[in-house]
């Protein structure tokens, strides 16, 4: 089973960090899925989360079946990829989610201010 990646398809800053992803992922381990396509299946699925929480940051289920999100979720992504592993590896290093995790909340909750002429709808506002 891959791992699946659940992102905001309406969030400019969250399309532009999956096709990145996407060349990185040479050996197809993430199967990208836009949040809101999940939610409109939602139903049939196992794991059920919060749609706010959604758009607050990336979600992923592993293929153990793990749910991770935000730096978590994305330093374990990076270990997927032969060109990130290095750099994944040291996310895991103890202590760097201190610094890791403000980080990526501070991008997260502020990327409205990064690229307000790309998110015309409100949704990177969140």
């Amino acid at each position: 089973m891959k791992t699946i990646a659940l992102y905001d398809g309406t969030c400019s800053l969250c399309r532009k960090s999956k096709r990145i992803f996407e060349k990185l992922d040479w050996l197809g381990k993430v199967y990208w899925v836009s949040l809101q396509e999940y939610e409109k299946t939602a139903q049939s699925q196992v794991v059920l989360f919060d749609q706010m929480e959604l758009r607050k940051e990336l979600h992923i289920i592993t293929s153990s079946g793990k749910v991770l999100k935000g730096y978590y979720a994305i330093r374990h992504i990076l270990v997927l990829f032969p060109s990130t592993i290095l750099m994944g590896v040291i996310l895991f290093i103890p202590f760097s989610p201190l610094i890791g995790n403000p980080i990526y909340k501070w991008i997260a909750k502020n990327r409205h201010k990064f690229l307000k002429r790309k998110c015309e709808d409100g949704s990177c506002s969140l």
